[in-house]
């Protein structure tokens, strides 16, 4: 992944793509300094009007130039452009402290790509906050009211004497479903993002807030519990503690689920890791009369996982198997590999999900307790893991039993 030169504002620094689109266009114009402006232009234009962030990259460095101004035309930013290409690279900190390219960049960038290309021109500024957030910091009201509009002769958009196919009525009826889908997936991203923030602030609240009380309570009880005698008593108080950590582990899975740790994959075996998991449960299983079951391939091949985060995901998930049963029933873990895809399963007999549950079980703010599964807040922890690797992870059952998947592929 490489990266055009930072935009900044204060200490804030972000970050748009440069595709090989870009590349190009910027190496001609290095390399034809000096020549016929009016040579370079057109390419330049091109260039823009085929590639958003190239557009958006330049429309908000131009506009910082030339606050007086609150339009262009793609023409201004292509002469803009020729005439700061090579002040903007060669600038001493135009690449440092560049994003580290991962696989999930690769894969915004085409969804971001998508959308604008269904977009006319002129509605490419009103997006661009999709851009900068994804490899940058949150943007400000007050900035995004200092952008500029953007107009291109066609303003991107072909018309009907131009292509005698482009007014025929189901390519027309086709270009307005996918900008449909563009829009409601970009508006799902915005969501979510939203949400993770609003998670994020209630998580630190009540890590603030309820862990001090709890960890008095939790202090309390043991004091009474050490100088007590009645074994009810005992009991009871230790009923009290057992909670106070409850309580405390729910909070520790919102924080992780809002503001998780990056993974740290190396190549792994998943065999021992996923026996090593299932045999702390062995004791509990057995203790409900519930049989833990593995079926796992003789030999499977090494994946790149963090394996402490991926044996919390299982071990969430074999949990919940278990909690879901109760008492007396079957738990069958297993591993099944296909080509490129590793696919961890745990099956249980419990008394299975509604649609409702399925939707929503990896929520956390969502109670499945009515389909007996707790309060889900494990379960958002290991969709949050499966995320971190790029990995799915899914809900399948009815009116009885529920298989929980966890699907890695390479990446």
């Amino acid at each position: 992944m490489r990266w055009l030169p930072c935009i900044r504002r204060g200490s804030d620094r972000w970050w748009l793509p440069r595709s090989a689109i870009a590349t190009d266009v910027i190496a001609a114009i290095m390399l034809g300094q000096g020549s016929d402006v009016d040579r370079l232009r057109q390419p330049v234009i091109t260039a823009l009007e085929s590639d958003p962030a190239l557009l958006l990259y330049c429309a908000l460095c131009c506009s910082d130039e030339t606050s007086s101004q609150s339009s262009f035309t793609v023409a201004d930013l292509a002469d803009w452009l020729i005439a700061k290409a090579v002040q903007r690279f060669s600038s001493g900190d135009a690449m440092m402290g560049s994003p580290k390219s991962i696989n999930e960049h690769d894969q915004k960038i085409q969804k971001l790509n998508e959308h604008y290309l269904t977009l006319p021109i002129s509605r490419w500024m009103d997006d661009a906050v999709l851009w900068l957030e994804a490899f940058g910091p949150k943007v400000s009201a007050a900035w995004q009211q200092q952008w500029p509009t953007v107009t291109a002769p066609t303003n991107g958009i072909v018309s009907a004497d131009q292509s005698t196919t482009s007014a025929d009525p189901l390519q027309q009826l086709a270009r307005t479903m996918q900008r449909l889908k563009s829009m409601d997936n970009a508006f799902d991203a915005r969501l979510k993002k939203s949400k993770l923030g609003a998670i994020k602030q209630l998580a630190y609240g009540l890590s603030h807030e309820i862990n001090n009380p709890l960890a008095n309570i939790s202090t309390r009880a043991q004091s009474l519990q050490r100088g007590e005698d009645d074994p009810s008593k005992v009991a009871t108080l230790q009923r009290i503690i057992d909670q106070v950590y409850r309580a405390h582990e729910m909070i520790a899975d919102l924080m992780f689920y809002a503001n998780p740790p990056l993974p740290e994959p190396t190549p792994s075996h998943l065999n021992p890791l996923i026996e090593q998991v299932a045999d702390s449960f062995r004791e509990q299983a057995e203790r409900q009369s519930i049989r833990l079951e593995l079926s796992l391939p003789k030999d499977s091949a090494d994946r790149n996982v963090d394996e402490g985060m991926l044996s919390e995901a299982v071990r969430v998930l074999i949990r919940n198997a278990i909690e879901a049963i109760g008492c007396q029933g079957t738990v069958v873990v297993s591993l099944v590999e296909q080509g490129s895809m590793t696919q961890i399963h745990v099956a249980d007999s419990g008394p299975g999900l509604s649609a409702e549950a399925r939707e929503h079980a990896f929520d956390p703010y969502f109670s499945g307790r009515e389909a007996g599964r707790g309060l889900g807040l494990g379960l958002c922890r290991a969709y949050r893991i499966a995320q971190l690797h790029h990995a799915e992870i899914s809900l399948a059952g009815g009116p009885a039993g529920c298989v929980a998947t966890i699907t890695l592929r390479d990446v």
